[in-house]
């Protein structure tokens, strides 16, 4: 029996698998599940958590195949083909894929709005044009929690940020979804002079209702390239509006108190440097749940080195080494460095990387070039060891922004390259390992 070809393909299967053991094989394409469609991994995996389904799959020749699968508590063990990633139509204003130079990795030009990404890999989307059966499968396979990009809840000023004239109320939307028992995470990107101030204030409060579903919402400063040609005019955050910013915060997290130990409305790390203010203590940032929006992660980076610091005898590292960091963050590392320094017998030194690449303006570690990398180090001089935040690199560690790879870097300097996770402990555990 021949059929259309459909379904998801399979990429690979576990030996010895409940799949395996079926029959299932390489290249084949699972088409339904006890009689519901396959198209995509959620699909696949909502349908296959049942104790016994009956499965179907179509073999590269076009044959057919059908079985019942019981796995007794095994994983199915089908690896599917990556996910057919959803594009994005919108045009806003403040994009950063629409600031980047060229010639970086072809990957970093794709613009997504895929509900999938954002529940498996916490990516946001706008629901700009949002269907009704995606909003079904949310609802029904429980997609929780999802990253919302909400910017504003002023349908035309927010059409107007988007750069999309069609798209529907993002309250409609959400409403429905957090009256469906979903958790929204938002993000407002701060334009000054277009969404911050009293609009931000007015937009903030009017996202009260929603709670508890809508858990927190990040606040964060616009960030812009020197790669701006032909684009809407933009300026970044200044101190005055970082300062402004934050006192305004303060007052909406006052009315809107804490649920579940997490504060509603939180701000970047970014607007404290900005503002030149401490950072807040760890109970501000509840389950730090927006960390990879850059909120909290200062804070949890100076907790985690505090609670290190408390062993008494540290063992002599081999050698020290330059640990690579942005300028952002930078007054943090160094502190940490020199404490370590003391403690390991040797010295590690902060290796602060202007960006570029990019633009100054942009000062985060993780979108710093190979190329800045590179010429900074040559300007310091000396070859020794190297640490790279894996932040820095994709995430199969083998390449930067502009393509470069740490294998270049060890090239052109002479020196020993070290990826570690961008934490305190991820950096000691790369020194003594």
């Amino acid at each position: 029996m021949h059929e259309p070809v459909t379904g998801v393909r399979v990429e690979s299967v576990a030996a010895g698998s409940p799949a395996d053991r079926a029959g299932i094989g390489c290249g084949d394409r699972i088409v339904s599940v006890s009689e519901e469609p396959i198209c995509d991994l959620l699909d696949l995996h909502f349908h296959t958590s049942r104790k016994s389904f009956r499965l179907r799959w179509v073999s590269p020749e076009g044959i057919t195949n059908e079985k019942t699968i019981r796995p007794g508590g095994e994983a199915l063990g089908i690896f599917p083909e990556p996910i057919r990633v959803k594009r994005c139509r919108n045009r806003c204003i403040f994009c950063f894929v629409h600031q980047l130079p060229r010639g970086l990795r072809r990957s970093l030009y794709v613009k997504d709005e895929d509900i999938r990404l954002s529940f498996l890999h916490g990516q946001y989307v706008t629901f700009s044009d949002i269907s009704g059966d995606e909003l079904r499968k949310i609802l029904e396979y429980r997609l929780s929690p999802l990253y919302v990009s909400i910017h504003t809840t002023d349908l035309s000023l927010r059409r107007k940020m988007l750069g999309n004239p069609a798209i529907a109320d993002i309250m409609d939307v959400m409403k429905r979804l957090v009256e469906g028992g979903i958790v929204l995470h938002g993000q407002i990107v701060v334009c000054p002079g277009i969404n911050d101030g009293a609009e931000l204030e007015r937009t903030l409060r009017s996202l009260f209702p929603l709670r508890p579903g809508l858990a927190t919402v990040a606040v964060v400063p616009v960030g812009l390239t020197a790669h701006r040609e032909g684009l809407p005019p933009l300026r970044p955050v200044d101190r005055r509006e970082a300062e402004e910013t934050l006192a305004m915060l303060e007052r909406i997290s006052r009315a809107a108190g804490k649920i579940d130990g997490e504060s509603f409305a939180v701000a970047a790390d970014e607007y404290y440097l900005k503002a030149g203010k401490e950072i807040p203590e760890g109970s501000a940032y509840g389950s730090f749940a927006q960390i990879g929006n850059g909120v909290g992660l200062l804070r949890r980076f100076v907790d985690e080195a505090k609670a290190l610091f408390r062993r008494k005898r540290w063992p002599a590292a081999d050698a020290g080494g330059a640990v690579v960091t942005g300028l952002s963050p930078r007054d943090y590392v160094r502190p940490f460095l020199a404490e370590f320094s003391r403690r390991a017998s040797a010295r590690f030194e902060a290796v602060s990387v202007e960006n570029r690449l990019m633009g100054k303006s942009v000062n985060v570690t993780g979108l710093l070039g190979g190329r800045d990398i590179l010429e900074a180090l040559k300007r310091k001089g000396g070859a020794g060891r190297v640490y790279l935040p894996s932040v820095i690199l994709r995430d199969a560690g083998d390449r930067f922004l502009d393509n470069l790879s740490p294998k270049d870097l060890a090239r052109e300097t002479g020196a020993e390259i070290r990826v570690f996770d961008p934490t305190p402990r991820g950096f000691i555990e790369a020194v003594y390992g």
